[in-house]
């Protein structure tokens, strides 16, 4: 009885260790598989062999990083923000929602996460997305805040943005020329045509071909048409 015992418990032993290795081995693939699919750009078999780490390991919530990644990568929005909430809470995680919220239209989910991302970070990006945002909303006092904040960041002339011009083409400007394109355009709606006219001038300064700030300087020269904004 005792030789039986011994022999159905080594059994088990064995059995359960060569599992786990099978588990392992399983999981080394399945990643492998995954980072050959983002080498590749492969996003929709990355996301698959994601899921398929995240059924071995239900436990590992960082995986859901990843995941929310790929999602906002590919462009779907809604399931980046349900999977940054699924994952340990960092700032790169809040930035991925507050540009799916952005890029989903929703302004006002959007604005709280760029608030912290811009009190946390201080960069022109951060910044200048709030104040767009700011704007959009009509929080004209908080929106000329940021803008200037933005503008006058040791960085602002250095980093760069892109902006989509009328024509749906795009190009890269300073984000001090942005920024100060927003202010010439939030001076308009305040009646502040001088204050207006040099927001526009100083954006053109620090980028001479910025096609939408020197149209503005243009309308409000002639007054004949409404500014773009961006």
């Amino acid at each position: 009885m005792k030789k039986i015992f011994f022999t159905l418990l080594f059994f088990t032993i064995v059995t359960t260790v060569s599992a786990q290795k099978n588990k392992v081995s399983d999981t080394t693939q399945v990643w492998s598989r995954y980072r050959n699919a983002v080498l590749f750009n492969d996003l929709d078999v990355a996301k698959n062999a994601l899921f398929e780490v995240i059924a071995m390991q239900p436990q590992v919530t960082t995986h859901y990083d990843s995941l929310a990644n790929l999602y906002f990568r590919m462009g779907a929005y809604q399931q980046a923000i349900i999977a940054a909430e699924k994952a340990p809470q960092r700032d790169v995680l809040k930035e991925i929602q507050a540009y799916s919220y952005r890029n989903l239209g929703d302004v006002k989910a959007a604005l709280p996460l760029f608030e912290s991302l811009f009190t946390a970070s201080g960069s022109p990006e951060h910044g200048y997305q709030l104040a767009t945002l700011q704007y959009s909303l009509k929080r004209f006092g908080e929106c000329a805040l940021t803008a200037s904040k933005v503008s006058v960041h040791p960085n602002a002339k250095k980093e760069k943005v892109i902006i989509s011009t009328e024509q749906g083409e795009n190009m890269e400007v300073s984000y001090h020329s942005a920024a100060e394109n927003l202010m010439g355009v939030l001076y308009l709606e305040l009646g502040k045509k001088e204050l207006a006219k040099e927001s526009f001038t100083k954006a053109i300064t620090d980028t001479p071909d910025f096609t939408l700030a020197k149209k503005n300087l243009a309308s409000l020269n002639s007054s004949a048409e409404t500014p773009v904004k961006q």
